[in-house]
């Protein structure tokens, strides 16, 4: 598995590098982020679902992720407990410690791991994740910044994501059958553009905040520790083994979501936070997840 990592490290080395160097700029981080979320995501998502096989037993990944999000949103507002932190700053906190990195991390990694069929099965697991994220924890980051929100702008919001879209796509050709060959190569070209361009993305998000960097680095551990424990109870629970205990227990202990960052912006809440969270959470993951692929395999 290390032989496979390090090359991934080494292009979000370079993609930092690139923007240390003046060649690729800050505001490029959002054309590249339309092309991951527009086309290569869906793509990915696309091909894995329409291609593998998919049983009524699998509802128990998502199942499983909705018990770990919640658990990680309860235990994310303990935590502010026993933090003095300002309201901006604890919005942050309560957005991002419930939210899982799945597209940047658990995608590639499954992918890597187990092909299309692990990466199919952290897609179903990411499913409860992704609408639980783009609803309650986009309410409780407008909450936070005292924006308003109504139940139109979060089905909108959910409506508009590709994301949704892919997975609705690839289960209904799933279903009937429809993986021809042309199809499979559009979306291979289209897909095959996805792990470059999210690592590259993952550089040039790299920042951190060194007056924040203990907290940063507590909470993200704490984050790891209790989503991977969780994981690996439901997992237990549910009676998973083999490539879905391991969709679970990676999906689990993922950093926080890019996403986080988005609704900080959007709801004015501390960004700087938001950055160094997610910049000492990464490299964490990149660490921790492919021991945890090791001993599920």
């Amino acid at each position: 598995m290390l032989h496979q990592i390090l090359p991934m490290i080494l292009v979000c080395l370079i993609g930092y590098g690139l923007k240390r160097a003046g060649v690729l700029r800050p505001e490029d981080t959002k054309t590249i982020g339309k092309l991951l979320t527009n086309l290569a995501l869906p793509a990915l998502i696309l091909k894995a679902l329409a291609t593998t096989s998919i049983t009524p037993d699998l509802i128990y990944l998502p199942l499983s992720a909705l018990v770990v999000v919640l658990g990680l949103t309860l235990i994310g507002a303990l935590c502010l407990r026993g933090l003095k932190l300002g309201r901006a700053t604890a919005g942050v906190l309560v957005t991002a410690f419930p939210t899982l990195e799945a597209g940047a991390l658990g995608y590639p990694l499954m992918l890597i791991a187990f092909g299309d069929v692990g990466l199919s099965r952290i897609v179903l697991f990411d499913l409860a994740h992704a609408i639980y994220l783009l609803t309650v924890v986009y309410c409780l980051s407008a909450w936070s910044g005292k924006a308003d929100i109504t139940a139109q702008m979060l089905v909108s919001k959910l409506v508009k994501t590709p994301f949704f879209w892919a997975i609705i796509l690839g289960l209904g050709l799933n279903v009937l059958g429809l993986n021809g060959g042309m199809l499979l190569n559009l979306l291979d070209i289209v897909g095959g553009s996805f792990l470059l361009l999210v690592l590259l993305l993952l550089g040039l998000e790299f920042q951190i905040n060194i007056s924040a960097l203990g907290l940063c680095l507590l909470l993200a551990v704490i984050k790891m520790g209790c989503g991977l424990g969780l994981g690996w109870l439901v997992a237990g629970v549910f009676g998973l083994d083999g490539v879905e205990r391991a969709a679970v227990l990676v999906g689990s202990a993922l950093p926080p979501s890019l996403l986080t960052l988005l609704f900080a912006q959007e709801n004015h809440l501390d960004t700087g936070f938001a950055i160094s969270l997610i910049s000492v959470a990464i490299p964490l993951s990149l660490v921790v997840l492919p021991l945890i692929i090791s001993i599920s395999q």
